[in-house]
């Protein structure tokens, strides 16, 4: 990836699965996958290619999702992510499904580098997609057939694919959670609360410990202080 440009990547599990690994590395500097919980286990010769990416790979694994489309939960992440994020981020969604491209024109629109890439197959329709090869060569899953059940369920720092949220990420979402508490007047007296309402407003931030991490960040600002559980505000 040129260390000149940043690109999130937002792919659901079934394309992840068409992708060849050696092209995404080249092209994503973060990688969001979003699975349905109700898949129990990832094949082994994917976990391996998988790994490469480090903390710079995240599932995001969608609960109850029944007959819903997993395109939703893209749609409401990148959406999060381009209120917060810098514009010189780049977005891209690897996925066949045209429903995005109003989506992709709105982010485009707005001064955000945006693409829908799709399969090398389909019909190129829209002046937002970007023809790649996804296919992975079949002798290469062939070599690496297996799977591990429940890998789903593990800790992602064992597995090597927790991400890395941008600090500047954090740090604007602290910033503009002190200006939501001054303009309501809202003063969550309990730590605990306060996570609370952190998280209704940043539901895209609440995996992985990134709530501790803006309410550690609010504290080194002094824009707060917590006194056995109690939180103290300095504005």
């Amino acid at each position: 990836m040129n260390t000149q440009s940043r690109r999130y990547l937002f792919i659901d599990f079934e394309n992840l699965q068409q992708v060849k690994f050696k092209k995404l590395e080249k092209v994503a500097s973060k990688i969001f996958v979003f699975v349905d919980a109700s898949i129990g286990q990832v094949p082994l010769w994917q976990v391996q290619q998988i790994q490469r990416f480090g903390k710079n790979l995240k599932w995001v694994v969608v609960e109850n999702l029944g007959a819903g489309n997993l395109n939703y939960h893209i749609a409401f992440v990148m959406g999060k992510f381009h209120q917060k994020l810098e514009l010189d981020v780049e977005f891209a969604i690897i996925s066949h499904d045209s429903d995005f491209d109003p989506l992709v024109s709105f982010i485009n629109a707005s001064h955000r580098k945006c693409q829908r890439v799709k399969r090398q197959k389909e019909d190129s329709s829209s002046a937002d997609e970007e023809d790649v090869d996804m296919t992975l060569d079949e002798e290469e899953k062939e070599e690496h057939a297996g799977a591990i059940p429940g890998l789903l369920e593990s800790d992602d720092e064992e597995i090597g694919v927790m991400v890395d949220v941008a600090e500047e990420l954090i740090a604007k979402t602290a910033e503009e959670t002190v200006k939501r508490l001054i303009r309501s007047g809202n003063r969550p007296a309990e730590v605990s609360s306060l996570k609370d309402y952190i998280h209704l407003h940043n539901q895209e931030l609440s995996l992985y410990g990134h709530i501790d991490r803006i309410i550690q960040q609010m504290k080194a600002s002094n824009d707060i202080e917590i006194r056995k559980g109690e939180v103290i505000y300095n504005f």
